[in-house]
């Protein structure tokens, strides 16, 4: 056994040999490799790898077959795959192709590196961005983000790219965490983790002056401004749902007010005129009532429509105001 593979060896080596040695002026075809390049697509083909010149008209055939020649799987995008000379050797005569009238011009060690897309951290802050732009609570605050860090980016197989953002639940928005997804031509090839912080103002109602202990609100004494989300967490949102309540302790100038710092006073009592206001969208509709029970801000009364005599279910919203409830 130990002969024969003797033979068999000695036998390609001289194939080889009478391939790479056979005179210039014989040869149909010439094939240069250079000991480095890029190559596309799943398989490896020596027209990518090679440059290949014809000698002589007869000899186009050949230079079509050995552009096509398939001589293995390509590496993956951004990856390199290293050959000797030897195993390119056994590879091309391996092929069944007559290499006889072909020159070659081989390196001792050919690198192939797959050719792919580079991915940009600055594209994927810029998306990340948007994301946040288009979701609460940054959408109706202010943010700003603080760093950004994602895992090793893939480099992606050539094609058309899309991508989309996945994130992580969390109950803290100053912490995003999460995925990118990659796709290829409709394709998911690839994902990337990244985390960020975020530095995130969110709308909070505060104390315009200093206030005390038992006061009851009006306009003059707040503002709806953005604070920071920390100090701003729980902070009521709305004016209307804060006026006319009693404080329960003392506030500071540019003091968050929160629903604990409160005690609800009667707004409307039974019997008293209101205006009932129905808004959906950008209409905004007024219409005169009468209400049925006594209420404080946010709770819920029946209230007679003096136009159409029906009683209606309306929200406390400041007042002698009500909301209808939809």
């Amino acid at each position: 056994m130990a002969v024969t593979r003797l033979t068999r060896n000695l036998g390609l080596a001289l194939l080889i040999l009478m391939i790479l040695a056979r005179p210039l002026a014989a040869a149909q075809v010439a094939v240069t490799v250079p000991a480095e390049t890029t190559v596309d697509g799943p398989r490896l083909t020596l027209g990518a790898m090679a440059e290949i010149t014809l000698l002589n008209p007869a000899g186009a055939d050949l230079a079509e077959k050995l552009a096509a020649l398939d001589l293995g799987p390509a590496p993956a995008a951004g990856q390199t795959l290293a050959l000797r000379r030897a195993q390119l050797e056994q590879r091309l005569t391996a092929s069944r192709l007559d290499l006889s009238e072909t020159t070659w011009q081989l390196p001792e060690e050919l690198r192939l590196t797959g050719r792919g897309q580079e991915l940009s951290q600055d594209t994927l802050r810029r998306a990340l961005t948007k994301y946040l732009a288009e979701t609460e609570p940054y959408q109706s605050g202010k943010f700003e983000l603080v760093s950004v860090n994602f895992s090793d980016l893939p480099t992606l197989p050539p094609g058309q790219t899309s991508y989309r953002f996945a994130p992580q639940a969390s109950t803290n928005p100053t912490y995003l965490s999460g995925a990118f997804f990659f796709a290829v031509d409709g394709r998911e090839v690839a994902r990337a983790r990244v985390t960020a912080q975020i530095d995130l103002s969110i709308p909070a109602v505060v104390a315009t002056r200093t206030l005390s202990k038992g006061q009851v609100l009006t306009e003059t004494d707040l503002s709806l401004t953005l604070a920071p989300f920390a100090q701003a967490k729980g902070a009521l949102t709305s004016l209307a749902l804060t006026t006319g309540a009693t404080l329960k302790t003392s506030l500071t100038t540019g003091e968050v007010v929160k629903e604990r710092h409160l005690t609800k006073s009667l707004m409307v009592r039974r019997g008293d005129a209101v205006t009932i206001i129905a808004q959906q969208g950008g209409l905004r509709v007024t219409d005169s009532g009468l209400a049925k029970q006594d209420g404080a801000l946010g709770e819920t009364i029946p209230v007679l429509n003096q136009s159409s005599k029906k009683t209606i279910s309306g929200r406390i919203i400041g007042p002698n105001q009500v909301e209808i409830v939809f």
